[in-house]
């Protein structure tokens, strides 16, 4: 499997990311999954204009343009033969020998690198007969706006879900004697009823490139969307709730 690292395309056993990365020793990095179909990249422009955005706010420096990165995916995606797959991309601050919190010198170059992946594929039976899901509590940070690469507290929520059989976790926070549902692991939760179509608000969630393109198509063929703070309750009661 070949790989895009910094500029260059590297096979799999010679791949080399420092040790002293600070993607490594403090999570310090961005990251951004992207379906492939047939070769073409869905949603490129929406996803990294994300990752630009985010490294923006943690002043990590972006040393491609989208131009660069996606005819350097393309390339990525025809040498590993993905037909349908995920792209992964990740941007860290760079190498910081000294590990120390504060921000490396300002000469430090950032890492950036690319992966094309396989498409893990979703069992058909879950297609035809649904899911089962665990309300489990965000103990997430309070920049989830970001796809940061610190992910425990997602890992700690699908594995609770996977242990117990499930598919996904709800992750909910609480307030007031409320839980209110955020988000999934790795989903945003849309639930129906009465012929009206609910989601969480984007506060403190990642605005999910999927989510709002789902959103727009509901809009479009007419259906009333409400964006706000959703129960987990109100997901119990729903006629229907589904995940992307």
């Amino acid at each position: 499997m070949w790989a895009f690292l910094d500029g260059d395309f590297v096979q799999e056993k010679s791949r080399v990311i420092q040790l002293e990365n600070r993607g490594l020793t403090f999570a310090d990095g961005l990251f951004e999954v992207i379906r492939t179909i047939e070769g073409r990249i869905l949603f490129f422009e929406e996803h990294f204009s994300r990752m630009k955005k985010s490294a923006e706010f943690f002043n990590i420096e972006m040393r491609f343009t989208p131009e660069e990165v996606k005819k350097s995916a393309l390339e990525l995606i025809g040498r590993n033969s993905i037909e349908d797959g995920e792209l992964y991309l990740e941007l860290t601050r760079g190498t910081d020998p000294h590990r120390e919190h504060r921000y490396p010198p300002k000469d430090t170059s950032s890492t950036f690198f690319m992966l094309a992946l396989p498409l893990r594929r979703i069992d058909a039976d879950n297609w035809k007969n649904g899911v089962k899901l665990f309300a489990y509590p965000d103990l997430r940070h309070k920049l989830c706006e970001h796809k940061t690469i610190n992910l425990l507290p997602n890992v700690l929520a699908k594995n609770f879900a996977y242990a117990n059989g499930g598919y996904e976790a709800l992750m909910y926070r609480e307030e007031d004697g409320m839980k209110f549902v955020t988000e999934g692991g790795s989903s945003n939760y849309f639930l129906v009823d009465n012929g009206i179509f609910l989601t969480p608000n984007v506060d403190n969630i990642l605005p999910g490139i999927t989510r709002g393109k789902v959103i727009e198509i509901i809009k479009k063929l007419g259906h009333r969307i409400i964006e706000k703070r959703v129960t987990v309750q109100e997901f119990l009661s729903a006629e229907e709730v589904f995940l992307v």
